[in-house]
């Protein structure tokens, strides 16, 4: 049996543009801002999600992304999943 934890941290559009370093397995991107906001210059809606999974607990997502807000106000929430030795 494999452990994990997960985690959520609240990005906001007050700095407009954030670098968000994964370092998880399993990594979800909820847009609650006001409009359409960019991950890496993939588009979420207003109310959208945009999740990326591992295919199995060895694999680690080690990818930095951009969240951009272009001009929409609010917050994305950024929910990490890390498995536990």
């Amino acid at each position: 049996m494999k452990k994990y934890t997960s985690e959520t941290q609240v990005y906001s559009s007050d700095g407009n543009q954030s670098i968000i370093d994964s370092d998880c397995s399993d990594i979800l991107f909820y847009n609650g801002a006001s409009g359409t906001v960019f991950i890496n210059g993939f588009p979420v809606a207003a109310g959208g999600t945009y999740k990326i999974d591992s295919n199995n607990p060895d694999e680690m997502n080690v990818t930095k992304y951009n969240l951009s807000f272009s001009g929409s106000t609010g917050n994305v929430y950024v929910t990490r999943k890390k498995y536990v030795k």
